[in-house]
């Protein structure tokens, strides 16, 4: 019965949403919670295929080789390219905190914009255990400029595999991002500017971080939100993980965190719940990177040995006690570039460099990069949005509603985006 319900509410949104025309912003979802938990996964944009012909990439890199016994897994570069048949423009979407190449929300962009007569190569967020265990240098993300960098290099040999493996022309290098992979394709564009790999057409961020720490500062807060003890916590990750257990099958394995939460939400869950559910979401991405981090640096914070291939994995994460993503940076990011840069460097220093402010002029001069955002996206701060209008001008555009990430696939900011993409219009008023 729940799940013919859910099927109902379904439909009901498509109805709404398809037959809206360009350029109303009616977007139904008005509380940011709802908005950032269901309005990503239950709303599907008009004919798009679920399923585009996609291939899957591993790059093994012969100088990361040092990999947790236990994430034996993890090792080779994961990402997946959809090619079109013929010459065609080519876009990288940079995906969100944590996030992998095929989470749910960078599949629906990968559909969109193949559908569109994009190739399409999808990437895994900084903060994703692959990519830090494969691709980052330092193996301490949270460094805007460095995260850049190892993106930027890694997207390189993308390329470079997609073009040995398989027969494709490219017209235009475009780049997207949504939440912190938005924030990268900001910072991405600004290495291109000189290195000049693709020489980006167009850029298109949606919902980016603005100042990271105050972003995970806010999100962290959020999974303690009217709660009054952690054991509420630790029924609250019970449910998640019943929920997940319940929607895998026996020809899959994965746990889709945006569904799992969004189906929690909607079978389990009131609205009172709502900011715990977004803090749990993002809390699982920091509880990875407390230990993955820690582990590889042997920093000994959370846990005193190194795993094995079996070890019981419990004591190490109960060690972690739901630490957030503030904990990581204050915890092990800044005492590590402080032994990398000197005594003198203070937590606050380090923190500029996790803050888009580092490339205002670029951003401020550079015409082909746009923003769209929300007015109630609450890991945006008032000053965050008053420095997106302040260096983006005419080129941002703060819908009202939409919470962080909600509205990416309501028909009529779709459209919108594929405008800006394909004749580099982009209207910045509703």
């Amino acid at each position: 019965m729940k799940r013919y319900c859910s099927f109902i509410i379904y439909i009901i949104l498509n109805l709404i949403f398809t037959n809206l025309s360009y350029g109303e912003d009616k977007f139904p979802l008005k509380n940011p919670y709802v908005s950032s938990i269901i309005g990503s996964i239950k709303v599907a944009v008009p004919e798009v295929e679920e399923d585009v012909p996609t291939k899957i990439y591993t790059i093994n890199l012969e100088e990361k080789e040092k990999i947790p016994k236990n994430m034996w897994f993890e090792r080779g570069f994961k990402f997946s390219f959809s090619a079109q048949k013929g010459k065609a423009p080519l876009i990288f979407i940079l995906s969100g905190t944590g996030a992998k190449y095929d989470s749910e929300k960078t599949l629906k962009l990968q559909r969109l914009f193949y559908k569109a007569g994009y190739h399409v190569l999808s990437v895994s967020s900084a903060f994703n255990n692959n990519f830090i265990l494969n691709a980052s240098t330092s193996k301490v993300p949270g460094v805007l400029i460095q995260d850049g960098i190892d993106i930027y290099n890694v997207m390189q040999l993308m390329l470079k595999t997609v073009k040995e493996k398989q027969d494709i022309e490219v017209s235009d290098y475009f780049l997207t991002g949504y939440s912190l992979g938005a924030t990268h394709s900001a910072i991405v564009s600004f290495i291109d500017s000189t290195v000049q790999a693709f020489n980006f057409k167009r850029v298109y961020m949606i919902n980016p971080a603005v100042d990271l720490y105050y972003s995970a500062g806010v999100i962290d807060k959020m999974l303690y939100y009217g709660l009054n003890s952690k054991n509420q916590i630790k029924d609250i990750f019970n449910d998640f993980f019943k929920v997940a257990e319940e929607s895998m099958n026996s020809d899959s394995l994965k746990i889709d965190l945006d569904t799992t939460i969004a189906n929690l939400f909607q079978s389990k869950l009131g609205q009172q719940r709502l900011p715990n559910l977004i803090g749990l979401y993002f809390n699982l991405t920091a509880i990875n990177l407390n230990f993955l981090v820690d582990q590889l640096l042997e920093t000994k914070i959370y846990s005193k040995e190194l795993v094995e291939k079996y070890s019981n994995m419990y004591p190490y994460f109960a060690a972690i006690d739901f630490a957030g993503l503030q904990d990581y940076i204050r915890k092990i990011a800044y005492p590590y570039y402080k032994k990398l840069y000197g005594e003198s460097l203070t937590l606050e220093d380090m923190l500029v460099y996790g803050d888009l402010k580092v490339i205002q002029k670029y951003l401020k001069d550079e015409k082909k990069i746009v923003v769209v955002t929300n007015e109630d996206d609450f890991i945006l701060s008032d000053e965050n949005k008053k420095f997106l209008r302040d260096t983006f001008g005419e080129r941002v555009l703060i819908y009202p509603y939409g919470g962080h990430c909600g509205n990416i696939f309501f028909y009529p900011n779709v459209k919108r985006m594929l405008d800006f993409f394909k004749k580099g219009e982009f209207k910045n008023e509703i």
